[in-house]
C-alpha cells in the first residue's frame, strides 16, 4: 500500500512538473478583496495594505546601518566613486558601489536597482561602471550594452551631480554568482528558516533606501528610486514599502497577474520567479494594488509595445487602475505613464533622456 501511494504521488509530481503550464489556474474573473474600493479612503486603504505587505515580506531583524565600511575608492574626474560593505539585516549583508559628485549641493540621491536577466556574474555592475582593476569588466559593458544603450546609468547619474547608490542582490554578482538552476534551491532555504527570497530583497531594499538618505549632504525629501526589468518590480515597491523614497522609475515590469500567470509566462515557471513573489501577497493583492502604495508620491512608468515578457493589454489595464488612486490623493501630474510602442524589454538611450528629464522636474518641485 504504502509502495502503491509513493507510486502515485511521484507520478503526480512528475506530470506536474512535465506540464506546469496546463495546471496553472488561471481565473479570467479573478477579483483581489484588498483593492481599493470607494468609498474607503484612500489613505485609510493604504496604511492598512501596505502593513499586509509589509508582513508579507517575512523580514528579518534590523541591523545597524552605522556598521558599514567603506573599503575602497576611485577617482573618476567629477565625481568619486567608493565600495562600500553594508549590513543590511541580522542574516545579510551586502558589497555596494556608492558615486559621489565632488561638486555641491548634490542634486539628490538616487537608488538604482539591478535586473535579473539569468545573468547572475554581476549585480551592481549593471548599473555602475566597475573599478579599473575589476575582473568583471567585460562582462559589465557587454550587458549595458544589450540593455542599457551601452550606458552605465549609474555613472552618468553622477556626471550631473546625482549621489548614486547601486548593491548587488542575493545570489549576484559578489553575494554569488548561483546558476540558473539553484534559484529554486535558494528559495526554499529560506523559506524553510522563516524567510522569503523576495521578502528579503525587498527588505535589504528598504535598508538600502534609508542608508542612502542617510548620506551627508543628501537633500531632505530627495530620494528617488530607478530600475529595469527587475529592478523596475524593485523600484516601485521599495517606493511604496519605504518612507526613505519620494519617487520611482520603474523601466519594463509592471502588469497584472492575470496577464503574467498564463501559460507560457515567466512567473508561472519557479526559478527567476521567487524573486517577485511574496508569499500571500497575491491573495489580496493585484500588482496593480501594490504599486497603487507608492501613491501620491511621483512615478514614472515606462514600458515595450513589444516587450514579450509584459503584455501589452495587461499594462493598458494596469495604468487605468493606477489613475484611479492618484486622482483620488488628487495627484494626477505625479503619476507618469507611457507605452513606448517600437520599444522591447530595453532600457535604451532615448528612455534614459526622457527619466532624466523627470528627475530634474521632480527634484525642482518642492518637497511635502
Amino acid at each position: 500500500m504504502m509502495f502503491r501511494l509513493s507510486a502515485a504521488l511521484w507520478l503526480g509530481l512528475a506530470v506536474f512538473c512535465v506540464n506546469a503550464d496546463s495546471t496553472v489556474p488561471v481565473s479570467p474573473a479573478a477579483t483581489y478583496p484588498g483593492s481599493w474600493q470607494t468609498p474607503m479612503p484612500v489613505q485609510q486603504w493604504q496604511q492598512q495594505q501596505r502593513q499586509f505587505y509589509l508582513d508579507a515580506l517575512l523580514a528579518p531583524a534590523k541591523y545597524p546601518l552605522a556598521e558599514a565600511q567603506m573599503l575602497q575608492q576611485e577617482d573618476r574626474g567629477r565625481y568619486q566613486a567608493e565600495l562600500w560593505q553594508i549590513p543590511l539585516s541580522s542574516i545579510s549583508h551586502s558589497k555596494a558601489l556608492l558615486l559621489t559628485p565632488k561638486s555641491q549641493p548634490i542634486k539628490a540621491a538616487i537608488l538604482l536597482l539591478h535586473d535579473h536577466g539569468a545573468y547572475f556574474v554581476i549585480g551592481k555592475e549593471k548599473m555602475i561602471r566597475p573599478f579599473a582593476g575589476s575582473s568583471v569588466k567585460t562582462e559589465a559593458q557587454h550587458w549595458v550594452d544589450k540593455h542599457y544603450g551601452s550606458r552605465f546609468i549609474g555613472d552618468e547619474l553622477a556626471e550631473q551631480g546625482y549621489l548614486v547608490l547601486a548593491a548587488d542582490t542575493l545570489g549576484f554578482g559578489e553575494r554569488g554568482p548561483v546558476l540558473y538552476e539553484q534559484q529554486q534551491q535558494l528559495a526554499a532555504n529560506l523559506l524553510a528558516t522563516g524567510h522569503s527570497l523576495a521578502g528579503l530583497s525587498a527588505y535589504e531594499d528598504m535598508q538600502l533606501a534609508q542608508f542612502l538618505a542617510q548620506r551627508p549632504h543628501v537633500p531632505k525629501g530627495k530620494v528617488a528610486a530607478i530600475g529595469f526589468s527587475m529592478g523596475a518590480y524593485r523600484a516601485w515597491q521599495v517606493a511604496a514599502l519605504s518612507e526613505h523614497i519620494q519617487a520611482a522609475a520603474a523601466i519594463c515590469w509592471f502588469n497584472t497577474y492575470r496577464h503574467l500567470v498564463q501559460p507560457g509566462q515567466n512567473l508561472t515557471k519557479g526559478q527567476s520567479s521567487f524573486y517577485l513573489l511574496h508569499p500571500g501577497l497575491a491573495r489580496k493583492l493585484d500588482i496593480v494594488d501594490q504599486v497603487s502604495l507608492v501613491a501620491p508620491k511621483a512615478l514614472y512608468l515606462i514600458n515595450g509595445g513589444q516587450d514579450p515578457l509584459m503584455p501589452v493589454q495587461g499594462v493598458i489595464q494596469g495604468q487605468s487602475q493606477l489613475k484611479k488612486v492618484w486622482q483620488a490623493f488628487d495627484a494626477d501630474s505625479a503619476l507618469r505613464t507611457e507605452i513606448w510602442t517600437e520599444a522591447r524589454h530595453e532600457f535604451n538611450q532615448q528612455q534614459q533622456e526622457q527619466v532624466w528629464s523627470w528627475l530634474e522636474q521632480w527634484r525642482l518641485a518642492p518637497s511635502d
